[in-house]
Parts: structure tokens; C-alpha cells; sequence
């Protein structure tokens, strides 16, 4: 229980420090980087978005990102290669509301996608059309994107006011904070289906898997006797139990490190390659 409040306590303060860098009125991390560029220009909260720099990656035209989220895509895509997808799980604010509000719905009305649909495949597929849109001269990244909408919300919060809303940012609303959020299994719906940063990470993330002296959650299948609890707390829906014993699927965990918390056999655990057995 202590491991698992102190989890919980770790993961709460990780968000508020997110909130903190990423929206107004403090938006820490683009003052931060404005004080060695362009101090004097107004901040925005899409200044350090990292959504943008993935088209004008592809399209050859970095220098229209602007410094503050090159630097942001640069230390993002650092983060995720060494340490995995932390971000995701411990500093992400957008993913987190949904995720604690889902707690507040029974058990009973919220919908397992893990049990109806290829979640891992559906989310890749969805990350290569983000890609392959700008391509074609798709360029509407922002219209479905859940930090805005998270961003408009905490507007109603300061102004008091209902801020203007596309219908796209309507129905983003309706997917991200409803269907895909407090009403699916684990909260996490959109960050397993829509979000590109969070499939980017991932992806980091597997790519430098055999690297023996970077860090990763792993199962020792030894300890592991399928009790189910790690399955039951992951917000991501990334755990599973095969023949009894509990597996992970790396393209999607995020770290949040919940399973590792409850495990009671202390089964979970992330660390280095190569100390543990029965990896999957």
C-alpha cells in the first residue's frame, strides 16, 4: 500500500508540474526558453507544441516550428530514447484529467477497448496517416488536438466565459473527454488511439530496446503468479495475462509504473536490460 500511494503521489505532482510548464497563465517552459530567444514577444501555448515539428519535419521546413518547440521535440525525443515514455506517464496533464476522472465512473459503464479492437495496430495505423497527411497537403493537427481542447477549458476557468469552438474541436471534445476518456477502461482512450506524441515516444522507446543500459519495465516471469492486479490498475491497457503470467506491451505502455506499485510478488520492475527473466 505504501509503494502504491507513493506511486500515486509521484504521478500527481508530475502532472501539476506538467500543467505548470505546458498552459497559461504560466506556461514555464516556453518562458524558460524565450528568455534565450525572443523575450519580448507574446507567449503561446502552441509555441512548445510538439505536434507540429513531426510535419514540418517531413516536409523539410523545421525553421517554421520555431526554436521553442524544435527545442521541445528535441528534448522530448532525447527523453523518450533514454528513459522511455515518461512524459506520457508522469507529466502529460491532458491525458491525467481524463484518466482521474474515469475513476469517478462505475466500473460497469466504462468500455475495454483492449477486449474489442487492435488498439496497438489501429494506433500506428492513425500515427502513419498524421505523417502521411502533410504529404497530400492534410495540414489539420490542430483541429483534433486534446491539449487544445484542454487549453480552452482551462480558459472557461480563468475567464469565466465559454471560449469559440470549431465544430472539429467540438467533436474532439466529445471523443477525447467522454467516449475515449472517462467512459473507457483506464481513462487513456485518445492516448492510446489519437495521440501522435505519445505513438512517437513508444516508439523511441522499442526501437532502442536492446540497448543493455537503458532502462525498461519489465516482468520476471519467475515471481509473476498471475494474480491480475497490474492488469486491472493500467490505465493504458497495455497488460495481459498469457498461460498465467502477466506480459507488456511496449507500443503503448507509458510508464506510469502502476502495475510495478501493486504488484505484490514486486514482479514489475523497471530497470536495465538484461536482469530479469522471461522479458516478453
Amino acid at each position: 500500500m505504501h509503494e502504491v500511494i507513493l506511486n500515486r503521489c509521484r504521478r500527481f505532482f508530475g502532472y501539476i508540474m506538467g500543467f505548470l510548464l505546458f498552459y497559461a497563465p504560466f506556461e514555464g517552459f516556453a518562458r524558460l526558453f524565450r528568455i534565450l530567444y525572443l523575450p519580448a514577444r507574446r507567449y503561446s501555448f502552441h509555441e512548445p507544441c510538439f505536434r507540429i515539428p513531426l510535419h514540418y519535419l517531413l516536409e523539410g521546413r523545421m525553421d517554421l516550428a520555431g526554436p521553442v518547440s524544435l527545442t521541445g521535440i528535441a528534448l522530448l525525443a532525447l527523453s523518450a530514447f533514454l528513459l522511455g515514455p515518461l512524459f506520457c506517464g508522469k507529466l502529460c496533464p491532458a491525458g491525467a484529467l481524463t484518466e482521474y476522472l474515469s475513476y469517478l465512473v462505475p466500473r460497469k459503464l466504462k468500455i475495454d477497448w483492449s477486449r474489442h479492437v487492435p488498439i496497438t495496430t489501429l494506433r500506428y495505423g492513425f500515427f502513419i496517416g498524421f505523417l502521411a497527411a502533410v504529404l497530400v497537403g492534410i495540414d489539420e493537427h490542430c483541429s483534433y488536438c486534446n491539449f487544445a481542447v484542454f487549453d480552452n477549458l482551462i480558459g472557461v476557468i480563468r475567464y469565466g466565459r465559454l471560449p469559440y469552438y470549431s465544430f472539429s474541436l467540438l467533436v474532439n471534445f466529445l471523443v477525447w473527454f467522454v467516449i475515449l476518456g472517462i467512459f473507457s477502461m483506464g481513462g487513456r482512450g485518445y492516448c492510446n488511439f489519437f495521440c501522435p506524441v505519445g505513438a512517437m515516444n513508444n516508439l523511441l522507446y522499442v526501437l532502442r530496446r536492446r540497448i543493455p543500459f537503458l532502462p525498461r519495465m519489465k516482468v520476471n516471469q519467475d515471481k509473476c503468479v498471475g494474480c491480475g492486479r497490474c492488469v486491472r490498475v493500467c490505465s493504458m491497457r497495455t497488460m495481459k495475462l498469457k498461460e498465467q503470467k502477466v506480459v507488456i506491451d511496449p507500443w503503448r505502455c507509458n510508464l506510469c509504473q502502476d502495475c510495478q506499485a501493486v504488484c505484490p510478488q514486486k514482479a514489475i520492475s523497471y530497470r536495465k536490460e538484461g536482469n530479469s527473466h522471461g522479458m516478453p
